[in-house]
């Protein structure tokens, strides 16, 4: 079946963030944990990221990291809400005329953007990055916090820089339907970071959201 994945960051307003776990406060805090989840995440975590991926086609250390990360991580009604709310504040962002530096757009048919982001950047240095695989809610103060971090893994030069990019191209030409040579991975690599920036400069939060349609 095809789809397109769809990755989109935004700095929106801070209120806006800091309301949204209030809306929905009231929702079942019961929480779903994918089958395997817990399994996997030590696997990766524990060295699964430096198992051969492509020897040149995909293993099935590549299969099994895709189907995590697709899996979407642990999750409850509240969390679910609140993700759709976000989702929405994007989209009135958007609409709204927002800077083009604070927001962020990826999409890439039959694949997931922030997996090649994460793929790239490796266990270690993806578990600086806030939220659970490309998705997460950051309020303003929450941004300042956490962009030291985000920029000693993104804001990437020399021979970590080529390893960083080389990993995100082979995962995008390998693992989603991406045209040779045409996909952005320095865009990829510099987009979040960017909107991050803007967001901390402007006392704003971010919102990050995957997809698939």
């Amino acid at each position: 079946m095809s789809y397109t994945g769809v990755w989109s960051v935004g700095a929106v307003p801070d209120a806006e963030v800091v309301a949204l776990p209030r809306r929905f406060a009231h929702l079942d805090e019961t929480w779903t944990v994918p089958d395997g989840c817990a399994d996997d995440l030590r696997w990766w975590l524990g060295g699964g990221d430096r198992e051969p991926y492509f020897t040149p086609g995909p293993t099935a250390a590549a299969h099994r990291f895709a189907a995590f990360a697709r899996g979407g991580g642990p999750t409850a009604p509240a969390v679910v809400a609140m993700r759709e709310a976000a989702t929405d504040l994007l989209g009135r962002a958007e609409a709204d005329g927002t800077d083009p530096d604070g927001l962020f757009a990826v999409a890439v048919r039959k694949g997931e953007p922030a997996t090649a982001l994460l793929h790239g950047l490796g266990a270690e240095a993806s578990a600086q990055l806030p939220g659970w695989f490309g998705d997460f809610l950051l309020t303003a103060d929450e941004v300042r916090a956490v962009l030291p971090d985000a920029e000693s893994v993104l804001d990437l030069t020399g021979p970590r820089r080529t390893e960083v990019l080389a990993r995100v191209n082979a995962w995008a030409y390998a693992m989603t339907d991406a045209p040779e040579g045409e996909f952005d991975a320095a865009g990829l690599l510099a987009g979040p970071l960017r909107v991050l920036r803007y967001a901390a400069a402007h006392g704003l939060g971010v919102v990050a959201v995957t997809g698939a349609y």
